[in-house]
């Protein structure tokens, strides 16, 4: 059996004040940097590469959420993935909810995020 390669997505630096993001699909083999697109070279499941002009820019993906781009020049770059603004609020009402029930605020209710199978 062989590896899958992680889902496509939005990966962004999270301390930049400018909105520095990165698409990535690694099924694909694309990336779009800068507003251009690339080919994405795979040297394995988590490593891939990519080239602007003379310069490689190296992609670690740590786990799913996390990539790391480290370029020939020296320069490196924590990216996270952007997730959709449904999921997230769902996680977090589901977070809500939990701490409520560990404090006996919500006493006999069931959760409502998990009681329907449709919204996860």
């Amino acid at each position: 059996m062989q590896p899958v390669p992680p889902e496509a997505g939005t990966f962004c630096d999270p301390v930049s004040k400018t909105n520095v993001c990165v698409q990535f699909d690694f099924r694909n083999g694309t990336v779009l940097y800068e507003g251009k697109q690339f080919a994405l070279k795979s040297s394995s499941i988590l490593n891939y590469s990519f080239s602007i002009g003379e310069k490689t820019i190296e992609v670690e993906m740590r786990n799913e959420n996390r990539a790391i781009l480290i370029g020939t020049d020296g320069s490196q770059k924590l990216l996270l993935r952007l997730k959709d603004k449904q999921v997230r609020k769902k996680q977090w009402a589901r977070l809500w909810w939990k701490i409520k029930e560990t404090l006996g605020l919500a006493p006999g209710e069931q959760d409502p995020h998990t009681s329907n199978p449709e919204s996860n």
